[in-house]
Order: C-alpha cells, then sequence, then structure tokens
C-alpha cells in the first residue's frame, strides 16, 4: 500500500465501490419509480399491517418450539456459540421492530414488485427512500426508539453500499436446490483445514516476529467495537436449529430465523450434522422501508465497554461501590486479584455449562469473557490495572468520593489502553507506515462499524491460534541466549509441556485459575511465536472430522455469518482495495493469495467469483503488517473512523489527570499489572536482540 494508501482506500471503496454497484441504468429506474409510486397510500399501510400479523403469527410457532422443549440447552455447543452473540434486551427489542419493517418491505417485493418484473435489487433501492406509511403503529414505534438513549445498537454499514441476498432484501447465499453453485460453509472449512503437524512443519516468520499478545490483542478490540447478536424469540428464549445430538432438525420445528451449518457426511447412509447458526439481530436504521441490515450491541469507540458494559445499568453491576473499584476476586494486591466470579443465576450468560456452578466462570461487560483463557487474561489486566488506579487516586485524594474515583480510573484506564491499541497494536497489524497514515487523514468520520470489519476484517486472529499455547514461562525457559542477532529461549523441561489445549477451554474454564496461572499464561504469549495468517486454522477451533462434532468451527460461522450479513464476495473488496479494474479470473488471486492456498480454493469454489470475503481475507498473504491488502485495507478504513470519534468525544474533565499517565505504555502496563520480572519492549513482538526485555523493577 502506497503513500496514499488510506486515501485510496477510502476513495475507493467507499466512492467508486457505491459506482460499481450502481443498479440499472437512468431509465429502468424511472421506470421503476414511476410504478412503485403509483401504490395507494391504503395499500402501503395494508401491507405494512399484514406484515405485522405475520411477526404475531410467528409468535404460535416460538409457542410450540417451546412446549416440545426446541431451546438450547446449558452446556450444549450451540450454548457456546450463543454466549458468542449473546444479545441484551435493548438488542431483543430493536431487532423484533427492525424483523416487522423487513417483513413489510417483503410483502411489497412479493405483491408490487414481483408482478411487475422489478427484480430485489431495484425494489429494494426505491424501498430504502420509501418512508414507513404515516399512521401507522409501526412508523410510530420506529421514531419512538431513534429518540431514544440507544447506548450502542447501531446498524453495521457497509463499506460497498449494496448487500449480497439472493433476493436483494434477506436469502441467505447458497441456494438450498441441486443447481446451487456456492459450496456450504462447512464444505469450504474442511477443504481448507490442515492438520497442526503440517501448519507447524510450514511455519515461516513474518518479518516483524509476532507473538501471541497480538492475536490476543485483536480479540480484546473486536470485544470492544463488535459485537453481532443472533436473534432471539419474542419472549427472550434463544432460538435452537439442530437437535442435541447434533442433527438438523425437522422443518416443522425450525424456527424462521435458523440458518443452521450443515456438514454432508462422507458415508452415504450416515445423518448430515448440524451445528447452531440463528441469524443476526436486525437493526433499525431509519423509518424507511428497505432490505435487511444487521445490529451491532457494541459500540464505535475504544471506550472498554467490554470491560465496564455497555450500559449505565450494566456498569453499575461490576462495581464494588467503594473506592472507584471494581469488583474482583482478591488475592492479596491489586496485581494479584482475578475477575470476580459469575453468580448462580449470570451463570449461563458467561460459561457453557451444564450444571451453574460446577467450574470457574468469570463475570465482566460481554459475555464473551470466558471464550478463552487468552480472553480471560486481558479482561484480568485491564480490571486490576483499574483498580491500581483508582487505589493511588485515593491515597492522594482522601475526599474523592466513589463516584469520583470510579470515573477518573476510568478515564486513565481508557486512555492507556486506547495509546496500546492505536500506537503499539495498530503498526503489528497494519505496519508502521499504513498505521502512521491513519492517524494523520482527515475524513468525516461515522458513527458505526462496517460490517466487513465486524464479520470479516477483524477476525483474522484466529488463523494465527495455535491449538497448543506452550509453557514458556520463566519456570521452564531461560532468557537471553542469543545466536543470529535473536534470542533463543532454552527450555528447561523436555519434552516440552503445554498449559492448555484451546478447544478445551472455550466458554468452559477448566484450568485452575491463580495469579501464577495468568502470570504463566501471559509470559507464554509473550514468548510463543503467532502462527502465519493464512487460510487454514488449528483443529482446536474447527471441526473436521467425519463424527459428531465435540466444538465449534468458527470458520465455517464466520463465513455462514458473513453470507447472513449480505457480504459482497471477496473479489469485489480487493477490486476496490488494491486493483483498479475488474477481477475477472482466478489469475488475478495469483499476486495476492500463495499458489498452493488459490489451488486448494479452486477446488473448492466452483468459480472466482463466489470466494467469500473471509476465506480470501486470510488467504491473502501478509504485506508489510500481519494481514493481507484487504484485511489491512478494511481494518485501515475503521481505525480513520475510530480515532476520528475520538477527537469529537474527547473528554475534558479529566484531561490533566490523564496527562499524568502518558508514560505508560504496554510494556508498563503488563509488568504493572501482573508478576512478571521482564517484558519486552515491544509486547506484540518475540524477544530478540532488537526487541530486548525490560525489568519490572524498573518500572
Amino acid at each position: 500500500m502506497g503513500a496514499s494508501g488510506i486515501k485510496y482506500i477510502c476513495l475507493l471503496a467507499l466512492i467508486i465501490g457505491a459506482s460499481l454497484l450502481t443498479i440499472g441504468d437512468a431509465k429502468s429506474r424511472q421506470d421503476v419509480v414511476a410504478k412503485l409510486n403509483g401504490i395507494p397510500a391504503a395499500k402501503w399501510l395494508q401491507l405494512v399491517n399484514s406484515a405485522i400479523d405475520s411477526v404475531t403469527r410467528q409468535k404460535r410457532l416460538e409457542e410450540n418450539l417451546l412446549n416440545s422443549d426446541i431451546t438450547v440447552k446449558n452446556g450444549s455447543l450451540s450454548h457456546v456459540q450463543l454466549l458468542d452473540t449473546l444479545p441484551n434486551l435493548a438488542s431483543k427489542q430493536d431487532s423484533e421492530l427492525a424483523l416487522k419493517i423487513l417483513k413489510s418491505s417483503l410483502y411489497v417485493f412479493n405483491s408490487e414488485c414481483l408482478p411487475n418484473e422489478i427484480d430485489g435489487d431495484e425494489c429494494r433501492s426505491y424501498l430504502e427512500q420509501k418512508p414507513l406509511p404515516e399512521g401507522s403503529s409501526l412508523r410510530t414505534e420506529c421514531e419512538n426508539l431513534l429518540k431514544g438513549n440507544r447506548e450502542g445498537h447501531h446498524a453495521f454499514r457497509r463499506l460497498l453500499v449494496s448487500s449480497h441476498y439472493k433476493n436483494g432484501f434477506y436469502d441467505m447465499f447458497p441456494n438450498t436446490g441441486r443447481l446451487n453453485t456456492v459450496p456450504a460453509a462447512w464444505s469450504i472449512s474442511k477443504g481448507l483445514y490442515e492438520p497442526d503437524s503440517i501448519q507447524t512443519a510450514k511455519q515461516i516468520r513474518f518479518e516483524n516476529n509476532p507473538n501471541l499478545v497480538l492475536a490476543q490483542w485483536a480479540q480484546f478490540v473486536e470485544h470492544d467495537l463488535s459485537k453481532p447478536v443472533s436473534q432471539s424469540m419474542s419472549s427472550g428464549a434463544p432460538i435452537e436449529c439442530c437437535s442435541r445430538d447434533q442433527i438438523n432438525l425437522q422443518p416443522r420445528h425450525h424456527h424462521p430465523a435458523c440458518a443452521p451449518i450443515i456438514c454432508q457426511p462422507s458415508e452415504k447412509y450416515e445423518v448430515p450434522s448440524c451445528l447452531n447458526y440463528v441469524r443476526s439481530a436486525l437493526a433499525v436504521a431509519d423509518c424507511n422501508f428497505g432490505g435487511a441490515e444487521q445490529l451491532n450491541q457494541a459500540t464505535a469507540s475504544l471506550d472498554l465497554s467490554q470491560l465496564y458494559g455497555l450500559t449505565s445499568a450494566a456498569e453499575k453491576k461490576l462495581r464494588a461501590s467503594e473506592g472507584g473499584l471494581l469488583k474482583s476476586t482478591p488475592r492479596g494486591e491489586n496485581d494479584n486479584a482475578l475477575l470476580p466470579i459469575a453468580s448462580d443465576t449470570e451463570g449461563p450468560s458467561f460459561c457453557a455449562r451444564e450444571i451453574i456452578g460446577d467450574g470457574t466462570c468469570f463475570a465482566a461487560g460481554d459475555s464473551r469473557v470466558n471464550s478463552n483463557p487468552f480472553s480471560i487474561l486481558i479482561y484480568t489486566i485491564f480490571m486490576r490495572n483499574h483498580n491500581r488506579l483508582a487505589t493511588e487516586l485515593h491515597l492522594r485524594n482522601r475526599r474523592w468520593s466513589d463516584e469520583r474515583l470510579f470515573q477518573a480510573a476510568k478515564a486513565i484506564n481508557v486512555d492507556i489502553y486506547r495509546r496500546v491499541v492505536i500506537d503499539e497494536w495498530l503498526p503489528a497489524v497494519l505496519g508502521e507506515r499504513l498505521a502512521a497514515e491513519v492517524k494523520t487523514t482527515r475524513y468525516p468520520s461515522a458513527l458505526e462499524v462496517s460490517n466487513e470489519f465486524a464479520v470479516a476484517a477483524i477476525r483474522f486472529y484466529f488463523s494465527m491460534l495455535p491449538n497448543e499455547l506452550q509453557n514458556l514461562s520463566k519456570d521452564n525457559i531461560v532468557h537471553g541466549t542469543e545466536k543470529n542477532n535473536e534470542y533463543i529461549l532454552i527450555n528447561k523441561n523436555l519434552p516440552s509441556t503445554s498449559l492448555f489445549e484451546l478447544k478445551e477451554e472455550i466458554y468452559k474454564p477448566q484450568l485452575e485459575y491463580t495469579s501464577k496461572k495468568l502470570n504463566d499464561i501471559l509470559e507464554s504469549l509473550l514468548n510463543q511465536e503467532s502462527m502465519k495468517m493464512d487460510a487454514a486454522y488449528s483443529g482446536g477451533i474447527v471441526w473436521h472430522k467425519d463424527t459428531k462434532p465435540t466444538h465449534a468451527d468458527i470458520l465455517a460461522f464466520d463465513i455462514q455469518r458473513g453470507r447472513d450479513h449480505g457480504l459482497l464476495p471477496y473479489h469485489r473488496y480487493l477490486e476496490s482495495c488494491s486493483l483498479s479494474r475488474p477481477v475477472n479470473s482466478w489469475k488475478d488471486f495469483e499476486q495476492f493469495i500463495p499458489k498452493d492456498v488459490l489451488d486448494k480454493l479452486k477446488t473448492i469454489y466452483n468459480s472466482w467469483s463466489d470466494v467469500d470475503l473471509i476465506v480470501g481475507g486470510i488467504s491473502e498473504m501478509p504485506v508489510h503488517g500481519s494481514v493481507g491488502p484487504t484485511f489491512s485495507c478494511i481494518i485501515s478504513e475503521q481505525f480513520v473512523h475510530v480515532l476520528k470519534q475520538h477527537v469529537q468525544k474527547a473528554d475534558h474533565k479529566y484531561a490533566q489527570l490523564v496527562e499524568q499517565y502518558r508514560h505508560l505504555n504496554g510494556t508498563k502496563l503488563l509488568c504493572l499489572s501482573s508478576g512478571l520480572l521482564a517484558v519486552p519492549q515491544n509486547i506484540f513482538q518475540l524477544p530478540s536482540a532488537s526487541n530486548r526485555l525490560v525489568s519490572c523493577e524498573d518500572v
């Protein structure tokens, strides 16, 4: 990406991309407008009322499903997936209203557009400019919602304007019929899978030698900026699309929001396996008709909402209500404390256990806190840092109230976090030059996170996670031996041991968490090389066997979610980000995707035009940072908006106080919030002669 990288991203992705998607010529648009403008006002109102009735009828189906005990069971694979996409009450309400608007639009499409030979894209384009009819209860309900304090809950925006649905509105690819040419999500994941032993043998070093902290931090940033959540029943009950033995349910037991991930078996008479996938909650973007837009339960700001909670009510539950502290599980000093334990009533919202209280389950501001030990670690670090700051402030300001101490400590904690993300993590992901351009680009800001960032680009880190975290703690290695300008980490204990297997820890913490265990995890993350970002995920996060699955397949889920959200195929983003011409064949991918990976994609997809964004993005060769050009483009575009939001929302109340802590960087943060003896100067790179260890005694 050249010196004009950000300009290239913004102009091509948002302007030229929009022109590429212009629907039809001017004359056909005029014809569509003329035909649909002729619909009388009474008919518009009738169509809306019919849609509302259909949503009411859906509630009766939901009652039947619950009476048949078809819902997500505690401890099941579906429970694991639910925790990754758990909606709050406001999201459920938003989604139900948005569903009524979508169904109203589909009634118009089926009764007015199709009979007049107006295709879905043309019909949707018209309806997006058409307000809901005056006098309808739906219009009133919509206007009241948009006037309220939303605390997040915006629609994801689209980089290339249009959505990619079969009917232009909501129907997902692929087709379910025999003429379908788009491969199923699970078959793609299985086709790309390579045994972990092969991946290790193919391991190559990046230019900047990233460690696993880079990947783990990416997940924490994702938790802050993006949370697509699943639809629920009107009663709030979660939706289940698979049987308890992972078989697809009968059609009469399928909720309309079901889009299960199905794996066809290799043997002729075996039953297909099933992983639950419930379509994402819908968002109310405005009070017009239109196609589906998905809801982001998070905010577009780096505000540590995943730690503190998205709403003031959620934050209050996490506070200790004295000394400005967050709740914790005390273990002596602040740098030894653990996260608070989830209560029995909160348990199902944080851990996928069959029996509530069976094992450790931590609580935080986001349901994803227990997604893996890496996640638990970083949440703990920022909880400890908040409480350390609050304690320091209290010692210096004895008369400050709990509220003032809390808000001041939070402001400092958030500022430290933002600076580590922008000044240290982003250059490791994008490369120094592009990260610098992100900081200096002036561009109109958007309140929303892009769909492409949320469900594809920021998910790159899953490709970099190993199945096992090696035990590289200070008890097992000797630091500082140099060879060929690099540190050699000598393992004391042979054969090497691992701290955990990732697949055993996803939303079901098995480890006995202590402050020492977290120190071991952190030190091992700092010293273990990240996996190469490519299209082969470790076996701990994908399911590749022809047996009933015992854990979810994250790549298959991400592919399915990209289709659910109507993302355009990979080549459209490659055209906008890196090419000045349309893609015409597989050959156009050759300069971006390694030959062996491209050959594999050719056996999986029937056409280059069908490659999913997540698959194309992770297949690209990394450029100056840790990701390929298309994901670099999407991530940098999003962070231009994120930085602009921070400038506009700057809180000057604690500005002077925040300034006093500007000396704290990633290295000092880890030293002060853990028991480590030394931390690298750059926490996102392996220790080396050019990235020496800093003694925590000197911090």
